[in-house]
């Protein structure tokens, strides 16, 4: 018994000295990190839901960013407006086109804005799916704005990104 335990111990190891690096660091998470640009380009109401006391609009972004994301990207943020609620939520979809750490293609996010009556904000987005380069692509970026201008936001965004094969 004591010789099975061994032969398999010698088994395990050497099969995971042949593992190529490659492989045992490919969902290896890495911090990024930059700058962005936010323009609004236009709003449109949604299915006639403007006649009603809840508002559905869908508003178009496109964004520019420097960092370890270079590109840009084009968003549509659903917005449902309510008199009885305290916060503005906003969720859509964000393709983004450019590179992230130096590998180029495109990818898609979840994005979330969620708007408070005090004024503060949060924004989040979630990374998908990717094309190219950026195929197997998954991660989560925060937004902070530091500066504001009509229909122009400025500000850094920070994360975590990870390769999945």
């Amino acid at each position: 018994m004591k010789k099975l335990s061994i032969i398999f111990l010698v088994l395990v190891l050497t099969l995971t000295i042949m593992m190529p690096a490659g492989v045992a660091n490919a969902d290896s998470t890495v911090k990024v990190s930059g700058e962005y640009v936010v323009t609004a380009t236009r709003a449109d109401c949604i299915n006639d839901y403007c006649y009603s006391s809840v508002v559905m609009v869908c508003f178009y972004f496109i964004s520019t960013y420097d960092g370890d994301l270079a590109g840009t990207a084009q968003e549509c943020l659903y917005c449902g407006f309510s008199p009885c609620s305290d916060t503005i939520r906003r969720v859509g979809i964000k393709t983004f086109t450019g590179t992230v750490l130096g590998k180029e293609g495109t990818f898609t996010a979840f994005v979330t804005h969620q708007f408070l009556r005090n004024g503060d904000f949060k924004v989040e987005q979630a990374i998908i799916s990717g094309t190219d380069e950026l195929t197997g692509l998954q991660g989560t970026l925060t937004f902070m704005v530091t500066e504001t201008d009509t229909g122009v936001w400025k500000g850094t965004y920070s994360g975590s990104v990870a390769f999945v094969q």
